[in-house]
């Protein structure tokens, strides 16, 4: 996991509560692009929890409230997609 992708923005919408919502709405309105299901969501965030929480983009809490996803949650999952992409095909490169 790259440190850098995970850095919290200062002074953006992630200080306000008001920007966060649950996950199960997001990835109806917004996760298709990306997850395939809700539980691929959860795939991708038990194996990035650090990540993205240090990112500021994921409040974990437990129970049935669930997790909650910040307004720039996209933008971070991208980000590690992105990471986990160059490192594939720099490993296929150096096969």
């Amino acid at each position: 996991m790259s440190s850098n992708v995970a850095t919290k923005v200062a002074g953006d919408e992630t200080d306000r509560f008001s920007g966060y919502q649950p996950l199960r709405p997001w990835v109806s309105a917004y996760g298709g692009h990306i997850f395939s299901s809700f539980s691929a969501a959860e795939w991708f965030i038990r194996g990035h929890r650090a990540e993205l929480v240090r990112s500021g983009q994921l409040i974990v809490r437990r129970g049935a409230a669930g997790s909650l996803v910040g307004p720039q949650f996209e933008r971070v999952v991208l980000d590690i997609l992105r990471g986990e992409s160059l490192r594939t095909l720099e490993q296929e490169a150096a096969a």
